[in-house]
C-alpha cells in the first residue's frame, strides 16, 4: 500500500488537461487506485475517483485543469494517488494541450513520484467517486 504525491505543479500556460495513466502489470492480482487532484489555486479537490484495476489492466483517466463550464482553472495543481498494492503498479501523469500534446515541465513519471502519509492523503477528504476497468 502506498501514498504518493506529484508534488504541486505549475501549469504550463497550453496544459488544459491532465492524462493520468494507471497500470496494473500483474497478470493475477486486482488493484483499488485511488487518484486525487487538487487544485491549489483554490484549494479545491477537481476529483476524487477510485478505479479497479483487473490483472494486466492499463487505462487513461482525464482531469480537466481548465474548463470554464465546470468552473475549473488550476494554475498549480498537485495529483494524489493510493494504491491497494504496490508490485507491478505504475502510474504517469502528463499535462497536454486540447490536442493531447505534452507540455514542458507537466509530465510526472512513476519513478518521480513523491512518498506522502495517509495523514497528508487524506487532507480535505470528501471520498472518492469509483470507477472499473476490466481489460486492456
Amino acid at each position: 500500500m502506498s501514498y504518493l504525491s506529484t508534488g504541486v505543479l505549475n501549469k504550463h500556460p497550453n496544459t488544459i488537461i491532465s492524462l493520468i495513466e494507471l497500470v496494473n502489470l500483474d497478470p493475477s492480482i486486482t488493484v483499488k487506485i485511488r487518484v486525487k487532484v487538487i487544485n491549489w489555486s483554490d484549494g479545491a479537490t477537481i476529483t476524487d475517483t477510485e478505479f479497479t484495476l483487473h490483472p494486466n489492466t492499463l487505462i487513461n483517466f482525464l482531469v480537466f485543469l481548465v474548463n470554464s463550464d465546470l468552473g475549473v482553472k488550476a494554475e498549480k495543481y498537485e495529483i494524489r494517488y493510493h494504491t491497494s498494492h504496490d508490485l507491478q503498479v505504475f502510474i504517469n501523469s502528463y499535462g497536454v494541450d486540447n490536442l493531447r500534446a505534452n507540455q514542458e515541465g507537466n509530465t510526472v513519471l512513476f519513478k518521480s513520484l513523491n512518498t506522502i502519509t495517509k495523514t497528508a492523503f487524506n487532507l480535505g477528504d470528501s471520498g472518492p467517486s469509483t470507477g472499473s476497468v476490466t481489460s486492456l
